[in-house]
């Protein structure tokens, strides 16, 4: 089962095989034409550091995390520093000297609005066949009408208890809408030896954009 508890023991043991020091390539590659000064949210944002590359672009973004322990690494590792404010249930992080707050708790829980932009590599793929649809729905009630979405999936077969979880591109369409494009996709097993121990005929990984209308 795939609880809160599961992600908490994850960080605190270290478990962390899931995060990259270094920003995502499709993430700079495949970001779309958004202004200056638009806001930006990072579901399920850990410590990444794809979360400065999008402050750096001029952003104003919001990262949620449920780990406290990923938190203070993003702020510690890149030398931030930040002041904390508790609303309800949640904690909000804001760096001092960048466009940039990580809200610190249950995704949710989180129930700000209006988020011109929505950047999703770890949180769909992190969701159970179960809560999914639930995630969508919440994502896109935090955005505005229009909003842009750059997100990054992964397909596989056998077994696999997960996450990251396998998410088939018709679910992806089907949860996603009409607007939703494939823009490119790798077979990870041709490019990583992580990958190539199970028995498998595939694994990959795809990045997915709507553009604002």
């Amino acid at each position: 089962m795939v609880t809160n508890d599961f992600w908490l023991e994850r960080w605190q043991a270290g478990r962390i095989g899931f995060h990259r020091d270094e920003v995502n390539p499709w993430l700079t590659q495949y970001w779309p034409q958004v202004a200056r000064g638009a806001k930006v949210l990072v579901p399920l944002c850990g410590k990444s550091a794809d979360l400065l590359w999008l402050a750096n672009q001029g952003y104003d973004v919001t990262g949620v995390e449920l780990s406290p322990m990923a938190v203070v690494q993003f702020f510690g590792d890149n030398d931030l520093t930040y002041q904390t404010e508790q609303v309800g249930h949640l904690k909000i992080h804001q760096a001092h000297d960048l466009p940039l707050r990580i809200v610190e708790g249950d995704y949710f829980d989180f129930d700000e609005t209006g988020f011109d932009a929505c950047y999703d590599r770890a949180a769909m793929v992190a969701m159970p066949e179960e809560k999914r649809e639930q995630y969508v729905q919440h994502t896109k009630q935090r955005l505005q009408a229009g909003a842009s979405l750059l997100l990054i999936t992964l397909s596989y077969d056998g077994e696999q208890a997960g996450p990251p979880f396998s998410v088939l591109d018709d679910e992806v369409q089907e949860l996603w809408g009409e607007w939703i494009r494939k823009l490119a996709s790798e077979d990870l097993l041709q490019l990583d030896e992580r990958y190539q121990g199970a028995e498998r005929s595939f694994y990959e990984e795809s990045v997915w954009r709507i553009t604002g209308q």
